[in-house]
Parts: C-alpha cells; sequence; structure tokens
C-alpha cells in the first residue's frame, strides 16, 4: 500500500507530481511535434542530437557523445551504426589512442544537421512564445534547480 503523504506537506507532493507530470508531458509534446517535422529531412529526433553534439566539438566519442545526450553508450551505439550505414557519421581511430574511435560528420551530415537546427529552433520558439523573456529566464532557472535536486551530488560540487 502507498504511504499517505504526511499532513504539513501535501502542498509539496502534490506539486512536485504536477511538475514531474507536466516536465513529462512538455517533453513528449515537443518530441512528438519536432519529430514529425525533423521526419521530412529524413531524420529522428535522437540522429538529429547526436549530429548537433558531434557537429559542436570535433573529436568526440560515443562515450562522449552519451554523457553530453544523458544517455547509455549502448542505446548511443546501435543508432551510430545506422547513421554509419546511412552515410552520415564516419568513425576514425584516435592518433593517441588507438581504442578510441572518434566519430564524424559527413558532408551530407553537417547540411541535414543545419536544417534540422533550423527546424528546431522554430519549434524552440514555439514553446515559449507566451511567456515573456523574463518569466521565460525565471522558469529555466527553476528548472534547472528541479534537476539538480534529482541528480546525484557530484563529488567536490
Amino acid at each position: 500500500a502507498m504511504s499517505e503523504p504526511s499532513e504539513q506537506e501535501p502542498g509539496r507532493v502534490r506539486n512536485g507530481r504536477r511538475i514531474q507530470d507536466l516536465c513529462s508531458a512538455i517533453a513528449r509534446a515537443a518530441t512528438k511535434r519536432a519529430q514529425g517535422k525533423l521526419s521530412s529531412i529524413g531524420l529522428s529526433s535522437a540522429a538529429h542530437s547526436l549530429i548537433r553534439v558531434i557537429g559542436e566539438r570535433e573529436d568526440m566519442t560515443l562515450t562522449e557523445a552519451a554523457k553530453v545526450l544523458r544517455v547509455e553508450s549502448a542505446t548511443l551505439s546501435s543508432l551510430a551504426v545506422r547513421l554509419e550505414r546511412d552515410g552520415l557519421l564516419t568513425r576514425e581511430v584516435s592518433p593517441n589512442d588507438k581504442r578510441a574511435m572518434f566519430l564524424k560528420l559527413t558532408t551530407h551530415a553537417r547540411n541535414l544537421g543545419k536544417q534540422g537546427d533550423q527546424i528546431m529552433a522554430i519549434e524552440a520558439a514555439d514553446v515559449t512564445h507566451q511567456l515573456s523573456e523574463g518569466e521565460q529566464a525565471q522558469l529555466v532557472t527553476m528548472l534547472e534547480r528541479v534537476l539538480q535536486n534529482l541528480e546525484p551530488t557530484k563529488p567536490g560540487g
């Protein structure tokens, strides 16, 4: 049986659940909309995210990309294999560490990435179009604090 929230904190419990539900709903709705638009250029939202992350920095390994995207390396590995098969990604052995493989974007991937970025910029603007700049900044700050509550504390942090 679920334990009942204490009498002092029903508001905090209710608000916590509401925040979780809203954040999930926002993420699902935004992903669904973006996915529809990205599929028109032949990308999944996951593929676009990976292309964006690799494009931001040369010499990135799969493990590093997984950390940035907050996903498991295994999840990303199958996506990388598909992108490589589709001619969007190549893997190069690191000159410094023969075991490390750098992910490199092809020209085609860079072009698709730019198109995807434009699509996502429009989507991102739509998310907040009814909020003032100040409200947007406040919401971002508050959500960052909520996320910090949920993440394990970093050593030395």
